[in-house]
């Protein structure tokens, strides 16, 4: 029979196991690549080149399109979009992280910050 410390050690390891374990699926969940079977509110990530980019004229919120992308990436104006308009050109190739979101029928990508947003 276990005396009352290695008891408690025994408990304490659990504890401590149980912690690593939620952290690592918790933290460290990567997006998935988007596809057409993406669900409405999955994070997902893409990349490509981009082929256009505007602002948009209510609002100053940015759309941009990715040459090898059916759907269109979103950046509102409190997210960052005259930052990303002015730091990603046409023809630069990026890696985009964001919210998979339907606008009238048609789904898009929401990005939430700038730093979504990476030149590679």
């Amino acid at each position: 029979m276990m005396q009352k410390e290695e008891k408690i050690v025994v408990v304490l390891l659990v504890m401590a196991a149980l912690s690593l374990i939620i952290g690592y699926f918790g933290f460290s969940s990567q997006p998935a690549a988007y596809s057409k079977d993406s669900k409405v509110g999955e994070r997902v990530q893409v990349e490509g080149t981009v082929l256009s980019r505007q602002m948009t004229k209510n609002g100053d919120n940015l759309i941009i399109t990715l040459s090898n992308l059916d759907v269109k990436v979103f950046v509102a104006e409190n997210n960052g979009a005259r930052e990303v308009y002015g730091s990603v050109k046409n023809g630069e190739k990026v890696r985009i992280t964001g919210k998979v979101q339907e606008y009238k029928n048609a789904r898009e990508i929401v990005v939430g910050n700038a730093k979504d947003i990476v030149k590679l």
